[in-house]
């Protein structure tokens, strides 16, 4: 993550500490995934959960607010293929097929299967 992005997420966390009720759903998304990524360590900004459909907007405007350029989802829950449609619909394109660093329950790395998603 470059200083960018990193102060941009501390801003949102000090927005949260003020006042909880002023970061939004798709920030608060963001915010998390963005903390998930900085604890494996992989360098890309990894989405292992993205947001609810109706925060989808919400959750890309923020993650461009950042100068985040591309995600990875590792995203594996039933709502997967809804939810590739909505960012198609923010204006995101699948880029390719990857693999990513994770730590596993245990701590433990291990390579999960990706998307990469360009935001554009």
């Amino acid at each position: 993550m470059n200083e960018q992005t990193k102060a941009y997420f501390r801003a949102i966390e000090a927005k949260a500490k003020e006042n909880r009720s002023s970061v939004s759903h798709g920030e608060e998304s963001a915010y998390w995934n963005y903390r998930r990524s900085l604890e494996n360590g992989n360098g890309e900004f990894e989405c292992s959960e993205l947001p609810w459909t109706t925060d989808m907007s919400d959750f890309v405007r923020t993650l461009r607010e950042a100068g985040i350029e591309n995600i990875v989802v590792t995203e594996r829950s039933t709502s997967l293929m809804e939810n590739l449609h909505k960012l198609a619909e923010q204006g995101c394109t699948i880029a390719e097929l990857c693999t990513a660093p994770h730590k596993n329950i245990w701590g433990e790395a291990e390579d999960v299967y990706g998307i990469r998603i360009d935001l554009n």
